[in-house]
């Protein structure tokens, strides 16, 4: 059992050091299927929009390939409003930490990113414009102690005491970057719609494992479209989508919730009580269930793909789980609108 779990491992090891590579860095992008519950992954121009004063979210993944180690994505952001201006315009500031962690925890990977946004209000209800600018920076590490290369197998297993010929790699990388992103946020009493463009790492710096300074980590940019909408005072439905583009490869997920309030009495925020069910799709690879749960400013999220690849996977069986967190915190004064009172979001 133990060679077993070692060349396991071996094997892992080599996905790992690839996946630095950037022809295929899609595997090392925050890539959530509860996407729209991780703003700052999305769009820095997203800082400070939600109705809230401010809000603090946090996604938690864990995806397997058969009996190997899961591959584990977390995040958390806080973002509000620095300021608000006349006539409903403002800055704000939010920031996100993203961490992966792979291969029982011998591949480690941390993005720390700071985004400043300002929305431009376009009439008396606050619809308007939000362009934002960001900074990531971003620290990968291989505990190369713990790994083991085919140099090392003998008869009686792998020997950790043998060299293991690989002279030029390194155990870690880093990069800094920018990001930037356009929002377009129409807001009425009974719905609401944003529409964002972004790109990401607009710098191309070197990512790589073994100094080999051709080896650059390239921009990501992505659209993205939300609609929210009360169809009466307990149901209410929310419509996402999001597109994401890097070296020529994209990746499409769409969702849809609807919100059922419970216990309703009127309309104040500190007495929410709504259940969430919903789907999303990536399209050709994972359908989606999703059940959640929201009451006064929390809300909770679970879902699981089923994987709706063409692609076939013979005995190998995939896995993913992700559980979300969100909490809003409200000025006492603010009256929410029904629209977004209905929404999950």
């Amino acid at each position: 059992m133990k060679k077993s779990n070692k060349f396991i491992r071996c094997i892992c090891t080599g996905f790992a050091l690839v996946a630095c590579l950037p022809a295929v860095l899609m595997a090392q992008e925050p890539n959530f299927s509860q996407f729209i519950v991780s703003p700052m992954s999305i769009n820095p121009a997203l800082t400070g929009s939600s109705d809230a004063d401010w809000r603090a979210a946090s996604n938690i993944r864990r995806q397997w390939i058969g009996s190997i180690s899961p591959y584990s994505t977390q995040t958390i952001s806080i973002d509000g409003k620095l300021k608000t201006l006349e006539g409903q315009s403002y800055f704000g500031l939010g920031g996100m930490v993203l961490a992966e962690k792979a291969m029982d925890g011998l591949y480690k990977s941390n993005f720390v990113n700071l985004n400043a946004s300002y929305h431009q209000a376009l009439d008396d209800n606050g619809n308007g414009i939000s362009v934002a600018l960001g900074v990531v920076n971003n620290s990968t590490r291989v505990d190369l102690g713990g790994l083991t290369f085919d140099q090392q197998l003998s008869s009686s297993g792998f020997n950790q005491t043998l060299p293991a010929a690989e002279m030029n790699l390194g155990n870690s990388t880093s990069f800094t970057s920018a990001t930037a992103g356009l929002l377009y946020t129409y807001d009425a009493e009974f719905s609401f719609l944003n529409l964002g463009i972004s790109g990401y790492r607009f710098i191309k710096t070197k990512r790589s494992l073994m100094n080999d300074p051709t080896k650059k980590i390239s921009p990501r940019y992505s659209a993205h479209a939300d609609f929210g909408t009360a169809i009466n005072d307990i149901i209410s439905a929310n419509f996402s989508a999001l597109h994401l583009i890097q070296d020529g490869i994209s990746v499409t997920s769409l969702g849809a919730i609807m919100g059922i309030q419970h216990r309703q009495s009127g309309f104040e925020e500190n007495k929410v009580r709504m259940f969430n069910l919903g789907l999303y799709y990536r399209v050709n690879d994972a359908i989606t269930p999703y059940v959640g749960y929201a009451f006064n400013g929390f809300q909770f999220g679970l879902s699981y793909d089923v994987s709706a690849s063409s692609s076939k996977s013979g005995s190998v069986n995939y896995k993913s789980v992700e559980l979300s967190f969100m909490y809003k915190k409200y000025l006492p004064a603010y009256r929410r609108k029904i629209g977004r009172y209905n929404s999950p979001y």
